[in-house]
């Protein structure tokens, strides 16, 4: 029987594991239409975005802090396989298969029938195989670079549709974790004779109005701009060619960055978008009231995001490498004020954090398991905050901000990309109230994800947590050593965010993730080391957990039906992932 015919526990079970610059050779990506003729606006789909894209021209995706959400994770580029959080399956997208051998050291991957570039050239094992050995020679300077080569020890093309990974350890969760989109991204192949006369690091992968951004999916650029990514549909896509996707039937994709959550809002209201979000229940009620076309994911509560959201600190400056101040920061936090103000309530108690897991099923065994040592996490106790703080030899000053025995007042700078703003806001507010003399700074997103990816703040409001959906190893290994690079040196993503951006170092949590990581799930010592380790996280606290982020997601069906919605979910809902092709694929002409 196919891996991907199994769920994801039986997955794991049964096969011991996750079980341009460009020349003129190249042609034109195929194209819906001529640039210039017109497209109704049935045949659109329109999803804004609330990040303004500083670096557009940028189209690699392996240059760290480059943005992806776009639409280059959307439509233009496609993974192997998709981890689906509704089912529990690892479903293959480019790929058909893999399977995995006794010990876990290999494993073999078959490309689907007919798989090809947007230019129409053949996709084929020579270009997975460039792709892992481009990671792998330009480690740590790429994305996923860091993994790949602590990890890989050959990988090679056995024939044009098979390709074979040899680990140089066991590791059951190497296809899940580098192959199938467990969030934002998963590695995805890049033309070989693109790329092999490029340096990767620097490479933007764009020319003639970006048209020349050769990748494999359903879509090619139209045009761009900081403001406004628009997309046409690839008549030629390989998908629909060989009959293993549908073609999808909208004609062009645009994607405008929206300013402001009113203005987006009330795009979907009148229409004029397909997709949006409302901040809050009260908003979403407005909305469905205002135009009965308007679908929620589901009632008030929305879709569960998997990444809460947290405070995170920079363990390499003092005092914040000191774990007593990042308890004192925690405690300072009044989670439920959070939710109250940023949600609405929406989601009560259950919408506070301790950990750095989203509240889904899969999750909850491990939760419970470690409920007394996470506990603490969520406290709300400004007495401890102050006794923690005083500890370490501060007093309060006469401003109500603590002061050190050196006079320096204690302060923390915090930054966050524009669309954080709300929890940023509280954050801060908190910690002044706690005597801390905080600010926040709000930076566009490529900055943020520099800065923070380089080391070069002190504290973020962020989700540097976020990774596991079904198994917790995942993200808690995010916070291995090994991702631990030095201050101003890009770090390394795995998800839509970098790994230990906070740079803390453990040897013995990094020892026990090792560990964990070579054993498949349903393996009874996975959950004793969990265990071991969340202690070890819980007395350091790395971060700050804050809440969970129910996303109260809308969709507009005056244009497109089927919708992933609660009651019809073949697939998670975000429209900002690569799980989305699979979206793009299932919608429906409503006219």
């Amino acid at each position: 029987m196919s891996a991907l015919k199994l769920g994801f526990r039986e997955v794991l079970l049964r096969v011991g594991a996750f079980a341009l610059i460009l020349g003129p050779v190249l042609a034109t990506p195929a194209q819906a239409a001529p640039a210039d003729q017109q497209v109704a606006r049935k045949d659109i789909l329109i999803i804004p975005g609330n990040v303004n894209i500083p670096a557009p021209d940028i189209w690699n995706p392996y240059i760290p802090g480059t943005f992806i959400l776009q639409g280059m994770n959307q439509n233009l580029m496609e993974p192997l396989f998709m981890l689906n959080y509704e089912t529990g399956n690892i479903d293959g997208w480019l790929a058909s298969g893999y399977t995995g051998n006794a010990d876990q050291t290999e494993w073999t991957v078959t490309l689907k029938p007919g798989t090809e570039w947007s230019d129409g050239s053949p996709l084929t094992s020579d270009d997975v195989v460039f792709t892992i050995n481009m990671l792998i020679t330009h480690a740590p300077l790429l994305n996923f670079s860091i993994p790949i080569k602590k990890e890989v020890q050959t990988v090679t093309a056995v024939d044009d549709r098979t390709i074979k990974f040899t680990l140089n350890a066991p590791d059951p969760f190497f296809v899940v974790s580098n192959l199938a989109g467990t969030t934002s991204q998963a590695i995805v192949p890049v033309p070989k004779k693109v790329w092999q006369n490029v340096d990767p690091v620097t490479f933007k992968n764009s020319w003639n109005n970006g048209s020349g951004a050769i990748f494999s999916g359903p879509y090619v650029v139209k045009s761009f701009s900081s403001t406004e990514f628009d997309y046409k549909r690839n008549d030629n896509w390989w998908g629909a060619k060989t009959g293993a996707y549908k073609l999808p039937a909208p004609l062009e994709i645009h994607r405008p960055w929206i300013g402001d959550d009113a203005t987006a809002q009330q795009m979907l209201a009148s229409n004029d978008s397909d997709i949006g979000g409302a901040t809050t229940p009260s908003v979403q009620a407005a909305l469905l009231a205002q135009n009965p076309k308007i679908l929620p994911y589901s009632g008030n509560q929305g879709w569960v995001d998997p990444c809460p959201r947290m405070l995170t600190l920079n363990t390499t400056i003092a005092p914040w490498d000191n774990k007593i101040m990042r308890h004192a920061v925690s405690y300072a936090m009044d989670r439920q004020a959070i939710v109250n103000v940023v949600y609405e309530g929406a989601g009560g108690a259950s919408a506070i954090s301790n950990f750095i897991f989203p509240t889904y099923k899969a999750l909850q065994p491990y939760r419970d398991a470690a409920s007394d040592i996470l506990a603490p996490l969520a406290e709300f106790n400004l007495d401890k905050s102050h006794q923690l703080i005083e500890s370490q030899g501060y007093t309060m000053g006469g401003d109500g901000h603590y002061v050190g025995p050196d006079g320096t007042t204690l302060s923390l700078d915090v930054v966050g990309p524009p669309f954080m703003e709300p929890w940023g806001r509280m954050v801060v507010q908190q910690l002044q109230a706690a005597g801390v003399d905080a600010n926040l700074r709000l930076i566009e997103w490529g900055i943020f994800r520099d800065q923070t990816g380089r080391g070069n703040f002190t504290g973020a409001v962020d989700w540097d947590g976020c990774g596991s959906v079904v198994e917790p190893w995942f993200g808690m290994n995010r916070y291995n050593k090994t991702y631990v690079n030095p201050i101003g040196t890009p770090g390394t993503e795995n998800v839509d965010n970098t790994n230990n951006a906070g740079r803390w170092s453990n040897d013995q949590y990094s020892a026990l993730m090792d560990q964990m990581g070579s054993l498949p799930l349903g393996d009874p010592r996975v959950m004793d080391l969990y265990k071991q380790a969340v202690t070890i996280w819980a007395d350091e606290e790395p971060d700050i957990p804050l809440v969970q982020t129910p996303s109260l997601l809308l969709f507009n069906s005056t244009y497109w039906t089927n919708w992933p919605t609660a009651d019809n979910n073949y697939i998670q809902p975000p429209s900002w992932w690569e799980h989305f092709l699979r979206v793009l694929v299932e919608l429906k002409p409503a006219q």
